[in-house]
């Protein structure tokens, strides 16, 4: 099975001049770097009988490059080439007749480019001076168009290039090579779905399943499983709605600084059909699930293999184990309703001091208002006050005179009618 490599590049004058004009590295089965070259929309060098020479120039090549990018919208992009990599195992090319493996190893990947790069710009040349001795191809794509568009960046993903790289060599590696194409990627697609089986991908996480195997034999509860994973630095966290667990640690990295590392305890990617793309994390052991599942056959192994004589034993410490939880409980229980007493309190209090300065503030208000209609009216005067006092004054007088003369006209209307004096009406 092709190991495949896909790396942008910033430059591609580096790589055209480090794959074409460099001995070789290797000289244990050939003196060439190059054995086989080809091209797709750029022009390379020609031996006088008219075939593509395996000796070029990076430079010239390197010049076609940039004259494609000049036609991109923006010429100055970070990123102008693509660089991947197509390493052959022993079993699909040995080595051991290199020129018709090198042709064979030439026309696949000429047949790949045409089928799947074939609107861009490219060049490609076949290689067996790797320290394994290996065949191998480069292949260098311009990620300009020679119509000045850009080629998207999702076709250069190993995930994608892969996929079409197998589908290319299921209907045309026998063709090209006469031998029968196996793929590998199947066989250990399998073993990876594999719930049961999963590979360990790094040291960290082999002495991760080496500490939760440790931790768990000694508890017999999630809380207390959570608690003592807590003690070693280990934490998990639970995702999405299914609350699948998450491992994560710090640890210490290369270069002495913290580095935090998580694991899924267990996932399986599935398709619209349900059929299992791929399988990740520690395993299905590891999930809350599982682990429950273990503490409960153990539980049970318990139960089975405890002798007769000591049955009052375990009945006696389950009787024990009640009255724990029970008194346990009353203790939270009593410590739930002391906290509450002293958040209504708290909220009490609280009240009573917005209330207080609730008054505050309409008084406040009360006398700004009282000032604001003093200063609108303006302060009243003695002038004023003495002018009040002699209308009242005046007033009176006016009133007793009125009285008088009342009094005078009943008398006169006494006299003319011969009648005795009657009393004033007042």
């Amino acid at each position: 099975m092709a190991v495949i490599k896909s790396t942008a590049c910033r430059s591609s004058y580096g790589r055209l001049t480090y794959i074409f004009n460099q001995s070789a590295h290797n000289t244990s089965k050939t003196d060439h770097r190059v054995l086989a070259c080809s091209g797709t929309n750029i022009k390379m060098l020609h031996d006088p009988s008219g075939h593509l020479s395996t000796i070029q120039s990076g430079v010239y090549l390197e010049k076609q490059f940039h004259q494609t990018l000049r036609r991109a919208y923006n010429p100055k992009r970070k990123y102008q080439t693509q660089s991947i990599i197509i390493s052959f195992s022993d079993e699909e090319f040995d080595t051991k007749n290199l020129d018709q493996q090198v042709s064979q190893a030439s026309r696949l990947v000429q047949g790949y480019v045409h089928q799947y790069f074939g609107d861009t710009q490219n060049v490609s040349c076949v290689q067996c001076d790797g320290d394994g001795g290996r065949l191998h191809v480069h292949l260098l794509i311009n990620t300009i168009k020679p119509n000045g568009k850009t080629v998207p960046t999702n076709r250069f993903s190993v995930y994608r290039m892969r996929n079409d790289w197998n589908k290319y060599s299921e209907q045309h590696f026998q063709q090209i090579t006469g031998r029968q194409w196996k793929n590998s990627f199947e066989e250990s697609d399998k073993k990876r779905r594999d719930s049961e089986n999963i590979s360990t991908r790094s040291t960290w996480e082999k002495q991760l399943k080496q500490t939760i195997d440790q931790v768990k034999q000694g508890v017999r509860n999630v809380a207390d499983f959570l608690s003592r994973l807590s003690d070693k630095g280990i934490h998990v966290k639970e995702r999405g709605k299914k609350k699948r667990w998450t491992y994560t640690q710090i640890v210490t990295g290369k270069n002495g600084k913290p580095k935090l590392k998580r694991v899924r305890a267990f996932y399986q990617r599935k398709d619209k059909q349900g059929n299992v793309l791929s399988t990740r994390g520690l395993g299905k052991a590891y999930t809350k699930q599982g682990l429950e599942d273990y503490w409960q056959e153990e539980r049970e192994k318990e139960i089975v293999f405890t002798p007769k004589h000591n049955r009052k034993d375990v009945v006696t410490d389950d009787k024990t184990d009640v009255e724990t939880n029970v008194q346990t409980e009353r203790e939270e229980l009593i410590r739930i309703k002391t906290i509450a007493q002293e958040a209504r309190a708290a909220a009490d209090h609280q009240q009573r001091r917005n209330q207080l300065n609730l008054r505050q503030l309409q008084a406040a208000e009360a006398r700004e208002q009282k000032q604001r209609s003093q200063s609108q009216t303006g302060p009243v005067t003695e002038g004023q006050r003495n002018q009040g006092r002699h209308q009242s004054i005046s007033q009176q007088r006016r009133l007793a005179t009125a009285t008088q003369r009342h009094v005078r006209e009943q008398q006169e209307r006494a006299k003319r009618n011969n009648s005795k004096d009657v009393e004033p009406d007042f």
